[in-house]
């Protein structure tokens, strides 16, 4: 099918993801909250109420035998209270990955299972190196989990023309990104960007996911970028990492903006491997 067949307004773009779920930007919200130790558990509770789902969803994880309490909770002050703001935040997250990202994008050929895991490992794996460099998790946290929302705009839009069958051939990302502009018009990191920004979240955020088209060309968030560019990486690493391959050029592109040393690869794929097995325990409760 040809670009001039669906050429993807942005406008419209943003009309019709106004039907996503609202929990991306309450999780934003909540993550500089929990930052702050100053921030009262009852008012935390509060933007966690807006959305039901989200206290249904960790009312569910915090009850379950993961967090080994024989007491149910049934508020969600209790709950909180009882984990605390740390695994709050890792619950949330885990909560948002279902409730945005637990779809099918059936113009990708991608499973439920496939976006949420991707989704979750590529925001796991920026916040393995946002600390292994000393930076603040949280706008990293966030960049990689949100990454992959232009495909989900973008499947959607196409669904709203009465279309489903799949349009992408391929799952691997330079070719995805030529494939999106030959047939929308629109590559899903320009469409994700402009519903970031649409949607008010701050440009450390937006902008390292629009410049994943050419990394090492950055010039504004240059270290966030080279975050979500090794976390992108790492996401198809981390469970058989050969370290005698040579790096892709971004990769080590990434490593020096990073000074993270090479030798030091192997042991940041064995974090992310443990850190995004842990949230998948998590997540399997949601399923």
């Amino acid at each position: 099918m040809s670009s001039e067949e669906i050429q993807i307004s942005v406008p419209l773009l943003l009309e019709f993801s106004s039907n996503l779920s609202a929990s991306p930007r309450i999780f934003a919200r909540l993550s500089k909250l929990i930052e702050n130790e100053d921030t009262g558990l009852d008012y935390v509770a509060s933007i966690v109420k807006m959305d039901p789902s989200l206290v249904a969803h960790i009312l569910r994880v915090t009850n379950s035998a993961y967090y080994g309490s024989a007491i149910k909770l049934n508020d969600i002050e209790s709950a909180i209270g009882r984990i605390g703001f740390n695994e709050v935040h890792k619950v949330l997250s885990v909560v948002i990955a279902h409730d945005s990202f637990y779809q099918a994008l059936p113009i990708y050929g991608v499973t439920a299972t496939e976006y949420a895991d991707e989704c979750i490992a590529i925001a796991v794996a920026s916040e393995v190196i946002s600390k292994k460099v000393g930076m603040d998790i949280n706008a990293p946290y966030i960049t990689g989990l949100l990454h992959g929302i232009g495909k989900l705009a973008i499947n959607l839009y196409i669904e709203k023309l009465g279309k489903s069958s799949r349009l992408i051939e391929t799952k691997n990302r330079e070719v995805i990104h030529r494939e999106e502009r030959n047939t929308f018009g629109i590559t899903s990191l320009k469409a994700g960007s402009e519903l970031l920004k649409h949607w008010q979240f701050e440009s450390e955020i937006w902008l390292p996911i629009r410049q994943q088209n050419d990394p090492v060309r950055a010039t504004n968030y240059i270290r966030q970028t080279a975050i979500l560019t090794l976390a992108l990486w790492g996401k198809d690493n981390f469970r058989a990492y050969d370290s005698e391959a040579t790096l892709p050029k971004n990769i080590t592109w990434a490593l020096k903006e990073l000074n993270i040393d090479s030798s030091d690869v192997p042991s940041l794929m064995d974090d992310i491997r443990f850190e995004f097995n842990d949230r998948q325990n998590l997540f399997s409760m949601l399923i």
